[in-house]
């Protein structure tokens, strides 16, 4: 007799639904977005403000909750490693604490920093991040966005502890296991400390009601010895965004997205010849 019972169905309705971060609640990861980012490294401000108001989103899917389980456990995991090979050294640093809230720091922004290392003279603040290989091998630099946010902690611990922490590092870990990991760091400034005043700012307008404008198209233009060809495609941002199609258009509306990454038009004489009807709309203004 075969048992007539769906194990992928239980298993997936077995997943935690609670959306954690909740819709109105800002977060120190937020700060990713801030102006002083380049825009192909920021965060989407738009995104915020659409959590913020709990605009519609892609339901998510059993395989992204195992992706962000499978991230959340092994940067748990990271952290009690980080803990015990320290432990069996003896080199002078230790750990002060671990998942550390210093919401009270930085309101109103949310956050849990993941390891605060002292060596008796000095504090650092260390994330812990998780990345698929692909991403692992296309930066060999602390991302913006993961700079800002350690800073962050860094800004609410020296408000809370009310004295100078200066050093920040991030663990960055393959998740695929075949590059192992690495670390970068920083020093915190008092430059960047005034970036994030102004980025909290920022992200108080945004919960306040000020809507950020949409992202720009990502377009390259092909030198030809004719008519320069013009080729267009989403920004990461908005290809990995749950809100994209539901509750914005993104950089460029969905019902263009299978003609994207070819030619979408041609540059004439200066003026832009779209191969598809309407896309200039979101092409032109953006042609350099």
């Amino acid at each position: 007799m075969i048992w007539m019972i769906n194990l992928v169905g239980v298993f997936a309705e077995g997943m935690e639904k609670d959306d954690t971060w909740g819709t109105g609640n800002l977060h120190v990861s937020d700060l990713g977005a801030s102006s002083f980012i380049p825009d192909s490294d920021r965060k989407c401000a738009r995104q915020i403000y659409l959590r913020l108001n709990d605009a519609e989103k892609a339901e998510l899917g059993p395989g992204k909750k195992l992706m962000f389980e499978q991230g959340h456990h092994l940067e748990e995991r990271v952290i009690e490693w980080v803990k015990r090979g320290l432990y069996s050294q003896d080199n002078g640093y230790y750990i002060v604490g671990t998942q550390i809230n210093i919401s009270a720091g930085i309101q109103p922004l949310r956050g849990t920093l993941d390891i605060l290392l002292t060596n008796n003279n000095d504090f650092c603040v260390i994330d812990v991040k998780t990345r698929r290989g692909a991403s692992f091998r296309y930066s060999n630099d602390i991302k913006p966005a993961n700079k800002f946010q350690i800073a962050g902690y860094i800004y609410a611990l020296n408000n809370l502890l009310k004295q100078p922490i200066r050093n920040g590092k991030v663990i960055e870990v393959d998740r695929e296991g075949q590059n192992f990991a690495r670390e970068f760091d920083f020093i915190y400034t008092d430059e960047l400390k005034q970036k994030i005043e102004v980025t909290m700012q920022e992200l108080i307008d945004i919960r306040e009601g000020y809507k950020p404008d949409k992202l720009y198209p990502d377009i390259k233009i092909n030198q030809n010895k004719g008519a320069n060809s013009v080729k267009a495609s989403l920004p990461w941002q908005c290809r990995y965004c749950d809100y994209y199609s539901h509750s914005c258009d993104g950089a460029i509306p969905k019902e263009y997205e299978d003609n994207l990454g070819k030619v979408v038009g041609h540059i004439r004489d200066g003026e832009f010849d779209e191969k598809y009807e309407g896309i200039s709309e979101y092409i032109e203004g953006e042609l350099k």
